[in-house]
Parts: structure tokens; sequence; C-alpha cells
């Protein structure tokens, strides 16, 4: 028995990668104050309402530099601004009082176009945005940014645009990350929910849908599927209509989930973790609801549990429904985290149900509605 025992945790421990005490999404700012960083440069760095501010007042780029340094990961925030030229080092080293290396791009003067990877003190445009500025960025409101470097590979993505890839052998590949205030005069920027998911032994992003068919994903129970203009479409045939899903192929365990979705009416979620039952799905679901008295950012559990945890977040406002928002699931070990446009909707520890398993989009019973898919990809630590 006892060698059984030490079996199935060595098993556990390998099924779960080695990223710190608890893996995971980490927050580097705490809402509070600047612990974990320090200042380099003469700009105005403050905490105001849960949010890095900065200031520009002097025609020289000051720094905010975190005291750890990274080398594979995914980093996540969100910032606003009033204008100014900012932006975001990585895999980046100090060198005579000034940063030096990979930098996202933040330029609402379109010198380099915001989501543009560049080289500081090296290349300096290394690969230019895809979109414009104005295309990605609407001034004074929260914008969704996100870099992954893992290996020579390199994403950004801006509001769930794919701005950069690019596999750059001759990059860095470790050093501190930074957000800067970049020599424009009077121009302010905040960064808020600045988070990180380290990578362990290169592991990379997977595409879970090619834009053009259902490769990789079959159909069970009423709902109707097809992919029109790049996304996964969902519909209800009739308001008697039962339950319809769009299944994976395969199934997973351990993994980081992101993807687009929009659904003006109904009721619908991601399962995950999930397993068949007949003509339903049944797990974990990430819940999505634009009109009903579910709250989106709740983790349901479908056909066993119901509603097993919470979110203590209000999403009403939070969610376009009529256009495109990001939801992202990410599950290693007993740790289950949601995030909803860049907000975290909750992180949950649930030692039950460790299994693998399929994921599906759902198409709620006795409603007509419609739900989108698109830019669906998985980082997966099995």
């Amino acid at each position: 028995m006892m060698k059984r025992l030490l079996f199935c945790a060595i098993l556990f421990s390998l099924a779960i990668p080695a990223m710190g005490e608890e893996p995971g999404w980490r927050y580097l700012f705490n809402g509070k104050d600047l612990q974990g960083w320090k200042e380099i440069g003469n700009q105005d760095w403050s905490v105001q309402d849960g949010s890095i501010v900065a200031k520009a007042k002097e025609e020289d780029s000051g720094w905010l530099i975190t005291e750890q340094e990274f080398t594979d990961f995914v980093l996540r925030f969100r910032f606003r601004w009033d204008g100014g030229d900012s932006g975001i080092q990585f895999r980046s080293r100090l060198e005579d009082g000034k940063m030096a290396g990979y930098q996202g791009n933040l330029d609402a003067n379109r010198m380099f176009a915001t989501g543009s990877l560049l080289e500081l003190e090296g290349r300096q445009v290394v690969q230019d945005s895809r979109y414009d500025v104005a295309r990605l960025v609407e001034r004074g409101k929260w914008t969704e940014y996100e870099i992954s470097a893992i290996g020579n590979h390199v994403e950004i993505r801006v509001n769930g645009w794919k701005t950069v890839e690019i596999d750059d052998p001759k990059g860095p590949k470790k050093g501190f990350i930074a957000l800067q205030m970049g020599d424009t005069g009077e121009a302010t920027i905040a960064w808020t929910d600045i988070r990180i998911l380290e990578i362990p032994n290169q592991r990379p992003w997977q595409a879970m849908f090619d834009g053009k068919d259902l490769t990789g994903w079959h159909a069970l129970g009423d709902a109707q599927w097809a992919v029109q203009d790049g996304a996964i479409v969902g519909r209800s045939p009739s308001e008697k209509a039962n339950y319809g899903w769009l299944v994976s192929d395969n199934e997973y365990q351990n993994f980081h989930f992101a993807l687009r979705f929009r659904m003006p009416k109904g009721n619908s979620g991601i399962q995950f973790r999930s397993w068949q039952v007949e003509n339903m799905i049944h797990g974990y679901q990430a819940d999505l609801a634009s009109d009903s008295d579910w709250i989106s950012g709740h983790l349901y559990d479908q056909g066993e549990r119901g509603i097993y945890a919470k979110t203590d977040k209000d999403f009403t406002n939070l969610i376009d429904w009529n256009g495109w928002n990001t939801y992202e699931v990410t599950a290693i070990g007993p740790r289950i985290q949601l995030f909803i446009n860049g907000i975290q909707s909750l992180d949950h520890q649930d030692t039950e149900r460790l299994k693998k398993g399929v994921f599906a989009f759902q198409v709620h019973s006795g409603i007509l509605m419609i739900t989108e898919w698109k830019d669906i990809r998985i980082i997966s630590f099995d």
C-alpha cells in the first residue's frame, strides 16, 4: 500500500510543472504599493486606485523595474493612457542607468506602433505591429496587453489582436520586466492586473482551431455548428432544442487556455476537464450568461455539483456582449483560475477532481441564441 501511495504521489507531482511554491498565475503588483519593484530615472511613479500610475515630468525616460528576472513566460496586464510614449520591457538588463532588451511598445504618437516589438539599445524595431494604434487602443479606456516569450518565440497581443509573432534566435533569453515612462513631456499612463505565468521546458502555444474548419472537434446534442469569418459559431435551432456541445477530440489535464468570444444573447460556457454522459457533457464549466440570473465568471460543475465556486466580481458592465472579449482558463493540479477581459473572476482549489478531460462549448437548451469563439489556443503542461 505504501509503495502504491508513493507511486501515485510521484505521478501527481510530475503532472504539475515546477514553477515555484504554487504553480499558476502570479501577480507582480499587489494593488497597494510598489513592493517588488524599483525606480530607475526621475519620472513620477505612484499607486492610485489599485493601479501603478506614471506621470512624465522630465524629457528623459524612466522605468519601474522588477526585482526578479524571468526567462520563459506569458505576461498579461491592462493599461490606460491619455497619450505619450511608453512600453513594457522584458528579458531586459540595466546598462548605465537605462534598460536594454526587448520592449512591447506603447506609443500614442505612432513613432513605433503600439504592439510592436522593439529592442532598446539594440536593433530598435524587431517587428512592427500588424495593426494601427487607432484600431487597438481607445484613449482613456482600459486595454489588454499580452506578451509571450517562450524560447526564441515571441508573441504580442493587444486587446486580443496578435500584433507580433516572431522566432528570434538573436534576442535576449532572460531578464527583468520594466514599465517605461517615455520622454514625451506631460503624459499619464496607468497599469493594473499585472500578472505572469512562468512556462517550464519551453512549452509552446498550440492552436486548437485553425479558423477554417472544425478539425479536432465534434458535435454533440441539438446545436448547429459552423465556421464563419474565422470563428466557430454555435446556434440553437429552436427554443425547444436541447443542449448542444462542440467537444474537443483531445483531453487535457494541466494547461493554460485562452480564446475570444462574442454572445449577444444566451447562456453558455467553456467546459474543461469534462466528460460525456449520454448526450450531455459533465464537468467543470467557466460560466457565461448575457441575459439571465447566472453570473459570468462562476465555476459551474455541469451535471454534477452545480455552482461550485462563485466569483465576487460583477461583469455586467465589463463584458461587451456584441463585441469580442477574452476568456482564460488555467488549471494546474488542484488550482483553477478564470479571467475575463484580463480581470480575474476566481482563484479556486479543488483536490477532488484532477483527471484529464475534454473542452467543450455549450449552447444552452430552451433559448434561441448564438455563440461565437475564435483565437482558441492552449499551453499544455501534460
